[in-house]
């Protein structure tokens, strides 16, 4: 306690011109206000509308000023008597602070922790409050009356649960309402939890949310009609959790307003809105933080007859070393032309805010609305973002190659024969017969055993799209023609006459040599680009790899052409042997003198015949397709060669210039990969390809090289990814679901096609709380 004795003796000194400098606490409380000889800086009256903290408030209740015993009170003439402040009353009513600057006493409590209203109907406080109690006539009866006042306990209870905070006993009335608040929405979050779980695992597993009667409050009982996987979901979680004894979730639905159920269709489609949007975010990151990226686009129509455009990304993260194929959304289309696609890919980009300007690649089909020279989605683009270089797609390209190499005579009605023949047995009555010759012909162990019998149990439709699929149906009738002729005859004897004659038909046809021969032929050939087919869809495959296997397939297939008498004579003792076995003579079609339709030319036996008709013209026709398709990814990856290869010496100044706002000069990136090809001879490394360089090449050291290299991998070798996608679209919108709308599809797709990418429920949470909502869930 400070006493007078520490302020100066001057009355009319100001406390700035105090003889005793006070602390740094001290200062928080003085006033600027003129100190008499018999007070102090501490002075009660100088707390009066004073802004404290509440730290300081509490620290002032020990640093007010109080006289000492040896302090002279002020006497005041009350009649004949002569009154003053008694000491003893301190001892009686601890809460009270004598002022010398007033000759007064106050309430310490009420002058820091006061609410500047009391008594009855609120009115302003007065004595011992703002003013000082003076009439020491009355003063007793008036500090009996005070500390039993409401306001005066109050402040009192306030200073104890203000000491009780500070000391970390108590919480603050602030805290304990946060505290009730943040319940309330934890509350809140346990009653929508279980909808986003369940709304995320239907779209985990692409299967429908709503169903024929979906509406009103949820019910624990099960429902009489089916109300859809989500509610039934939801409704599971709950009598789960009921179960196991936890009525928690239970209880608060029950308990929740009618209008905030938060199981309507809408905030169906919120919730899926704000998964789409946290995945397409994730993705856009990881596609900027790995900087170059191309993009891969197809188009198909969905159930509605909507043209959808499959939207997707590859890139390269360091992170794993892999390379990364992403779908992105899918686009209505309305107007299909170049100009309106390049520019809503371009748009769509944009507003999913992936950097554009980091566009190095292009990934169509070869239509002309996408790979025009004119007006074409891939020229368009490129006049825009001019290193975006357009690829046309691997697989495409090897499809093509092979179907155009089918159009020989013999091979193309070979294709269409298979196909009769499968869309023939394909009937429940036919192939209840087909599979029990399929049964005796394995019991009789006539089929090779090929480790894959179990997967062979009827045959396969040539797939239009899929040449993967096309090569497995060759291979299965090949292997099951002789189940298929014996089934066949069978069909002959039925009674029914439509079925027997087409059986006759097909039966003939599949016994002609042509047919036999050439379906010989196209499986021998097809096991060659079957596997290439399957390597060209994979992610983890850059453009020089993809060129490398094509050209291996074409160097051993024009071995094969220059070897054609001995291969084929090999293959023609194999042709014979089987055909014996069915019953079937292979023998030289009838000639003529003029022939338009097939092959007429003039040999002694059937093996020269049919390995000069068609043998040869198929193997050629394969060859020329593959090398002109294949020309336009061998002139684009030329450049890039001598990164991989350093025996390989190219002309670099076109790819410089060409990536002149990537990489340095000309001198500079020559002087780089002198060094990257002595690094790789010293170190006999001999990558295998561009996304193995990249994984050997220090980005630092190596800062051009490395450059050239991820746009390298960067580049697109097939657009399968886009298709791919089209499979999670029939899924999603179809037959019974046909109307869903462009968001809602776009936000099941990415739920179901990026498992990968987590979606919490809290992230979800976030996203709804940007909105006003009748439940606050925002913590």
């Amino acid at each position: 306690v400070k006493n007078s004795s520490n302020v100066t003796n001057n009355r009319d000194v100001s406390v700035s011109n105090l003889t005793q400098v006070p602390d740094k606490d001290e200062q928080n409380v003085i006033l600027s206000t003129p100190v008499p000889k018999n007070s102090s800086i501490f002075d009660i009256k100088l707390f009066i509308d004073k802004k404290l903290t509440k730290t300081e408030k509490t620290e002032a209740l020990n640093t007010i000023w109080t006289p000492g015993k040896n302090y002279d009170f002020p006497i005041t003439l009350y009649g004949s008597k002569n009154l003053k402040f008694q000491m003893s009353w301190f001892d009686k009513w601890s809460w009270i602070a004598y002022s010398g600057l007033d000759d007064g006493i106050y309430c310490k409590y009420c002058v820091l922790f006061c609410v500047k209203q009391g008594g009855k109907g609120g009115q302003s406080l007065g004595q011992l409050c703002t003013q000082p109690l003076k009439n020491w006539k009355h003063a007793i009866q008036k500090l009996k009356s005070h500390e039993a006042s409401n306001y005066h306990i109050n402040c009192v209870l306030n200073f104890q649960h203000l000491s009780a905070v500070i000391s970390g006993e108590e919480s603050s009335v602030y805290d304990q309402i946060n505290k009730v608040a943040k319940k309330q929405k934890d509350d809140n979050r346990k009653i929508i939890s279980p909808v986003i779980q369940s709304v995320i695992l239907c779209g985990r597993q692409g299967i429908a949310l709503r169903g024929h009667q979906d509406c009103g409050p949820l019910k624990l009982t099960e429902p009489s009609e089916n109300d859809g996987n989500f509610r039934a979901l939801l409704r599971f979680y709950l009598n789960a959790t009921q179960v196991s004894g936890d009525n928690t979730h239970v209880l608060l639905r029950e308990n929740c307003k009618k209008n905030a159920q938060y199981i309507s269709w809408k905030i169906q489609n919120q919730i899926v809105d704000a998964c789409f949007k946290i995945i397409t975010q994730k993705v856009a990151k990881k596609i900027n933080d790995c900087k170059y990226f191309s993009i891969i686009a197809d188009e198909t129509a969905d159930i509605s007859g909507i043209e959808q455009l499959s939207l997707c990304a590859r890139y390269y993260n360091s992170d794993d070393g892999k390379m990364h194929e992403d779908f992105l959304k899918f686009v209505p289309i309305y107007e299909v032309n170049g100009r309106n696609l390049a520019n809503i890919i371009v748009e769509e980009l944009k507003n999913m805010n992936i950097e554009v300007n980091n566009l190095r690649g292009q990934g169509y089909d070869g239509a002309a609305v996408m790979s025009g020279k004119m007006n074409g989605v891939a020229v368009l683009v490129k006049k825009e973002y001019p290193t975006a270089l357009y690829i046309h797609c691997s697989s495409h390209n090897l499809n093509l190659s092979i179907s155009y190499s089918c159009n020989i005579p013999e091979i193309r009605n070979t294709m269409g024969t298979i196909e009769s023949g499968y869309l023939f047995l394909n009937t429940p009555k036919r192939q209840i017969v087909f599979s029990e010759k399929l049964n005796l012909f394995k019991e009789e162990e006539k089929l090779k055993d090929d480790g894959c019998q179990s997967k062979k149990l009827k045959l396969k439709r040539l797939c239009p799209t899929r040449w993967v699929e096309r090569h497995n149906s060759v291979e299965i009738f090949y292997d099951f023609l002789p189940v298929i002729l014996s089934s066949l005859e069978e069909m002959i004897t039925w009674s029914d006459k439509d079925t027997a004659t087409k059986a006759n038909q097909l039966l003939l046809a599949l016994q002609a040599s042509e047919f036999n021969i050439s379906l010989a032929i196209i499986n021998k050939m097809f096991k060659y680009t079957k596997p290439l087919s399957i390597y060209l869809q994979k992610q983890n495959i850059d453009l020089c790899e993809a060129i490398n296997h094509i050209n291996i397939i074409i160097k051993e297939l024009m071995t094969i052409r220059e070897n054609a008498e001995t291969v084929f004579s090999d293959l023609f003792k194999i042709i014979v042997t089987q055909s014996k076995e069915m019953d079937i003579e292979i023998k030289i079609p009838r000639l003529a003198k003029r022939q338009k339709h097939r092959c007429n030319i003039m040999m002694n036996t059937p093996e020269e015949y049919y390995r000069v008709s068609i043998f040869i013209p198929f193997i050629e026709s394969i060859i020329e397709q593959l090398n002109d398709r294949f020309n336009n990814h061998r002139e684009i990856i030329s450049g890039f060669q001598a990164l991989i290869d350093y025996n390989i010496k190219t002309d670099l100044q076109q790819l410089v210039h060409f990536y002149q706002n990537d990489i340095e000069c000309y001198d500079k990136v020559v002087i780089e990969i002198n060094l990257w090809h002595r690094f790789l001879r010293e170190n006999n490394i001999k990558p295998t390809s561009a996304l193995d360089a990249l994984s050997k090449c220090n980005p630092d050291f190596y800062k051009n090289v490395y450059t050239l290299l991820h746009i390298l991998v960067v580049l697109p070798v097939t657009s399968c990814e886009a298709e791919r996608t089209f499979s999670s679209l029939k899924r999603i919108k179809n037959y019974l679901r046909n109307t869903n709308s462009e968001n809602r599809l776009n936000g099941l797709a990415n739920l179901n096609i990026h498992r990968e990418v987590p979606v919490t429920v809290e992230e979800v949470i976030n996203i709804l709380s940007e909105e006003n909502r009748r439940l606050d869930f925002t913590l």
